[in-house]
């Protein structure tokens, strides 16, 4: 970016803004919108994203889009008024300039170019993928901008809905749960305001918010959050609504994290029954309610049982989905985890190579679903003493991780503690190339931890 230029009057700068105003109203419309936002720069994009257009014209032709915005953007830099970073394609107003603009509007304008503001800045966020993360990032200080204005203004629109929902699950993905769920509750007050508290989309709000409760294990907020979404979703919807089994579902998990596992068997059986009764047993959402049963079972020290049931929901998954899909990779690995509990090394070793398979097959080498099988391989083969492949595993999958999240990222946690443990053990052994391999290892992961 280039420099902030020396004091200039508010008289030199409001003509310049008239001057803008009259050459390219564009420009000038994009320089208004900007003021509402953060002191951070915008890509060049958010100019062409004036209300009431139905899409940004770069996710249709690139190349166009940007000579475009440039042309927008070029008045506002010969009229002093932003700093851009041509290379970087961005833009920032100058300091004096926000402020100018922001002192020049009435209460009525501060409100119709926050809302604009907003809606450019909603065509800009890209959806809550974790391959999106960096833009999201980058956009940060503007989406949290967004926030304040929908609270000191009321902007409840449907664009400041979305911008703060993808942005709250952008952090969910990132395992950012506070912060996710200040955006998400924004979200849905903002979408109660639109809508009423008796809209269909509130039940999806309150599911959404009570998943990232769960994930951040406030088991408290997620069980009334997901009871207040099966409420709504019982005076909305009839009876027995098919709707009511992933409430259900998550329902039962949760009271088995919270060691009532009574009630946790009580409320799986309930979403069995409500599925049964509307979609029969060849059901993805059964299969799925099934795996949990297994595992409440193996809480409750019957994996016999357990295995039973997670056998019932990897053979109803094969199914509908053939041998090849994630939900049958995610069927075998309880199914790996059930043997293991039940001594049968041999078995378990099978379900976690085909586990690991599948997951190769659909997501590629380097995703982090299948660096958790290469993990879990790894774990199966440390416990039976195959020390050597044991590391391979670990090895190849602690480098997906890192490729696919970065060196930092908690999801690596459990894994790299465990690979740890095998390491310290390796050091410890006579076997010199393991140690000196294992050595090499831990020496690396301290330099990156550092």
């Amino acid at each position: 970016m280039t420099e902030q230029s020396e004091y200039r009057s508010s008289e030199a700068i409001l003509e310049a803004i008239k001057r803008v105003e009259q050459e390219a109203p564009g420009g000038a419309e994009a320089l208004f919108m900007a003021a509402m936002l953060a002191d951070s720069p915008l890509p060049y994009d958010y100019a062409l994203s004036m209300d009431g257009t139905p899409h940004n014209p770069a996710l249709i032709n690139p190349a166009a889009a940007f000579f475009a915005a440039t042309a927008l953007i070029d008045p506002l830099v010969t009229n002093g008024l932003v700093d851009v970073d041509a290379d970087s394609q961005i833009f920032a107003l100058k300091d004096d300039v926000r402020v100018e603009l922001r002192v020049s509007m009435t209460e009525e304008q501060t409100l119709d170019w926050a809302g604009r503001a907003i809606y450019g800045l909603n065509l800009a966020l890209p959806d809550a993928e974790p391959q999106n993360w960096p833009t999201v990032q980058w956009l940060m200080p503007h989406i949290l901008a967004c926030r304040d204005l929908v609270k000191e203004l009321g902007v409840n629109t449907a664009a400041a809905n979305r911008v703060m929902h993808q942005a709250g699950f952008s952090l969910y993905h990132q395992q950012r749960y506070n912060e996710a769920v200040e955006l998400l509750e924004a979200a849905m007050a903002v979408d109660v305001e639109l809508k009423g508290g008796q809209h269909p989309d509130i039940v999806s709000d309150l599911e959404g918010l009570a998943t990232v409760y769960w994930a951040a294990e406030d088991f408290d907020r997620a069980e009334a959050t997901f009871m207040a979404c099966l409420e709504l979703q019982k005076e909305i919807f009839t009876e027995g609504n098919v709707a009511t089994a992933p409430i259900l579902n998550s329902l039962g998990v949760i009271r088995q994290a919270r060691g009532r596992l009574d009630e946790a068997k009580a409320t799986f059986e309930e979403c069995l029954t409500v599925l049964r009764a509307t979609q029969g047993e060849a059901h993805p959402a059964t299969a799925s309610c099934l795996s949990n049963m297994a595992l409440l079972y193996e809480a409750m020290d019957e994996p016999e049982h357990a295995l039973e049931l997670a056998e019932q929901g990897l053979a109803i998954n094969r199914r509908l989905y053939g041998d090849h899909h994630p939900e049958v990779a995610g069927d075998h690995n309880t199914v790996a985890l059930l043997h293991d509990r039940l001594g049968n090394a041999a078995k378990a070793e099978e379900h976690f190579r085909i586990s690991l398979a599948i997951r190769e097959q659909v997501y590629g080498p380097d995703h982090p679903e299948t660096a958790q099988a290469m993990c879990n391989m790894g774990l199966l083969l440390d416990s039976v003493g195959r020390y050597e492949e044991a590391f391979d595993y670990f090895d190849n999958g602690l480098a997906a991780y890192e490729y696919a999240l970065g060196a930092h990222h908690p999801l690596m946690e459990p894994a790299l503690d465990n690979f740890i443990a095998l390491l310290e053990k390796l050091v410890a052994s006579g076997q010199e190339d393991l140690r000196v391999r294992a050595e090499a290892r831990l020496q690396k992961i301290v330099e990156r931890a550092g």
